[in-house]
């Protein structure tokens, strides 16, 4: 699949924006904090609906602006058709004083279109539109807090599966009111037994989650191995574990199995919780671990143990295996963003990159601040665009 128009209206940096990208390599050049960055973010958030920057969508919006809008067409190499997509994210708040506090309510949601069509919910943007971001900040998924690879999963998953990006809400919005009446309980203002309800919840909710994730780490945990052997020629293995809250048994476990331990496990910290007025399992403490080795059973947790050239390559050999899966799932190479990778990587690792943007098929979007950066092959297959103050202007063209 490729992007073959692309246009941002008040996004980050951008007051209006259009381009037309190569079917293969895009080589987006010029100075730091130019929008080099936003425009790759931009094609993320049409993939998942969600910005891998932005701590709030409104962050997106351009300063003084009301709202933003992206809209992008996209060819599918299975024959389906150009589909057209269109997210829109409103500002609200204290930039949207012009409007009337029920249109500020309304402009603060993400209204998405399909081939003009406006959609009833996100999640239908959801599988028109693959893509893996590759970024210079992707060692923070190695070595980083837990959140960075909840993160890295969540971003990952929603991109097939709408299932999941509702499962995710939805445990989401429970595990706020969990946490409020545990609160409320902890202080004297409510009983106890009001708690059941929501525990229901967030079981329900949170085992779809679980089930998913663990699913998932199983299919990239073979991919990721392949790339990292294949990275270090053969010297490392990689593994890759799911880490739950609670024990789960290690043999093939679905839905109704992960939500009857996590119950159980709830119900042995049930006192806990009520003096502590928190939610203290489930997969808002999910983690995961990579043991990095000779062999799977001398490794170890390369986070804590391992080199930074080790991590960094842990990272890429993700990211690779991202793509490989993401191919695999849905039929197609989905499209490629790499944000300022080239500097960090060293000679092998740089090799293996661009040869993914020369060779894998499919398209690829690279930020540099030089194109000297590039190898002379990849600077004649690319197509440059020059990237000053959020306007782009496509060089030789």
């Amino acid at each position: 699949m490729r992007v073959s128009r692309l246009e941002l209206f008040d996004f980050r940096n951008y007051e209006t924006c259009r381009i037309e990208p190569g079917a293969g390599l895009n080589v987006l050049v010029g100075a730091n904090a130019q929008g080099k960055t936003n425009l790759l973010e931009a094609v993320g958030v049409l993939a998942t609906t969600k910005s891998v920057r932005a701590g709030r969508d409104t962050e997106m919006v351009r300063f003084g602006a009301e709202a933003c809008r992206i809209v992008a067409e996209v060819v599918k190499e299975t024959g389906s058709g150009d589909t057209l997509l269109e997210i829109a994210i409103g500002a609200g708040g204290a930039q949207s004083t012009a409007v009337s506090a029920s249109t500020a309510r309304v402009s603060e949601r993400k209204l998405v279109k399909i081939n003009h069509g406006k959609q009833t919910r996100i999640a239908d943007l959801i599988g028109h539109l693959n893509a893996v971001f590759f970024s210079s900040l992707d060692l923070d998924i190695v070595r980083g807090e837990p959140t960075e690879r909840r993160r890295f999963l969540d971003y990952e998953i929603a991109q097939v599966s709408p299932a999941y990006l509702l499962a995710y809400a939805q445990f989401k919005k429970a595990l706020e009111q969990r946490n409020r009446l545990l609160k409320d309980i902890r202080f004297g203002a409510m009983s106890p037994d009001a708690l059941d309800a929501w525990t229901e919840q967030i079981i329900r909710h949170g085992a779809r989650l679980m089930e998913r994730r663990r699913a998932y780490i199983a299919q990239l945990a073979h991919h990721a191995d392949t790339v990292q052997r294949g990275i270090t020629d053969g010297a490392e293995t990689l593994t890759v574990e799911y880490c739950p809250s609670f024990a789960l048994d290690t043999g093939a476990v679905g839905e109704a199995e992960i939500a009857e331990a996590f119950r159980v496990a709830l119900a042995g910290m049930r006192r806990e919780e009520l003096a502590r007025g928190s939610t203290l399992l489930g997969p808002q403490r999910d983690d995961l671990q990579f043991r990095v080795g000779t062999d799977a059973a001398s490794a170890t947790d390369v986070r804590l143990y391992g080199s930074q050239g080790q991590q960094r390559t842990v990272a890429l050999a993700l990211r690779l295996a991202e793509r490989r899966l993401l191919e695999e799932m849905v039929g197609e190479p989905p499209v490629v963003l790499l944000d300022d990778v080239l500097s960090d990587l060293d000679e092998r690792r740089r090799k293996e990159v661009l040869a993914l943007s020369l060779t894998g098929g499919q398209q690829t979007f690279l930020t540099v601040t030089e194109t000297d950066a590039l190898p002379p092959e990849a600077r004649d297959a690319a197509t440059i665009w020059e990237v000053n103050a959020g306007v782009i202007t496509r060089r030789g063209g």
